[in-house]
């Protein structure tokens, strides 16, 4: 069979297209970060060698218990707390989305964002940018925006709450309710989330720190893993 010069071209453009169908680009991996350790690795040590902090009620041991088991961090609150492991070394810029993957053993009880409850077994914090706003309190210091990803027993999903301090740069979204024990997957658009808390206008800023956080101030102990964050372009 002859082909023409203009058959020839029309098949090598198709051959073309199809390498663009089927060979997709994928997401871009910023940062990651993998809590599947041994279960004799201290945790704090090894936190701390990743660039976290201890803030508030996270420096007590006997308060919050961390370990690595099951291939997770094991974060185990044992009393009323408010805890935060931060790292604010990151300056990640094209930051689009995140994905976490986690569990609860066990939910604070009477926990309810709905109910203005604002308690939880555990919480990613993702901040954006170096601008810091108010905190509404002087006892509080000021940070730069930030959203709350956390799992809840029954919150609405995806529904940007505003707690009662950082009221303009601050807001709390449930992404999952799962079973007890269940390790599931949460995956959050962070620049369409940013647009949709803190306004369309605003241009979405470089993730500048991450966070986990465990509060049950207000409830009862609790306990949460986690096994994997990681956030692409």
């Amino acid at each position: 069979m002859h082909l023409t010069r203009n058959k020839v071209c029309l098949l090598l453009l198709i051959s073309a297209l199809s390498f663009f169908v089927y060979f997709p680009s994928y997401a871009k991996v910023l940062y990651s970060i993998n809590f599947s350790q041994p279960s004799t690795q201290d945790a704090r040590k090894w936190l701390t060698s990743q660039k976290y902090n201890f803030e508030a009620d996270a420096k007590y041991p006997s308060e919050l218990g961390l370990l690595f088991k099951n291939k997770a961090l094991v974060l185990d609150a044992k009393t009323q707390l408010f805890a935060l492991i931060i790292n604010r070394s990151l300056h990640l810029n094209n930051a689009k989305t995140i994905k976490i993957e986690w569990g609860v053993n066990k939910f604070p009880v009477g926990a309810n964002y709905e109910k203005h409850i604002n308690n939880e077994a555990i919480m990613v914090y993702v901040y954006f940018g170096d601008k810091k706003l108010s905190s509404d309190s002087i006892f509080i210091p000021n940070s730069p925006y930030f959203i709350g990803l956390f799992i809840g027993k029954e919150e609405k999903l995806n529904t940007p709450f505003i707690g009662r301090h950082f009221t303009q740069g601050g807001r709390f979204i449930c992404l999952a309710n799962p079973k007890l024990g269940e390790t599931i997957t949460s995956e959050y658009n962070l620049e369409k989330g940013f647009k949709e808390s803190f306004g369309k206008k605003l241009d979405v800023p470089f993730i500048s720190g991450i966070a986990l956080e465990v509060e049950t101030s207000s409830t009862t102990p609790s306990k949460a893993f986690i096994k994997k964050i990681e956030i692409c372009d």
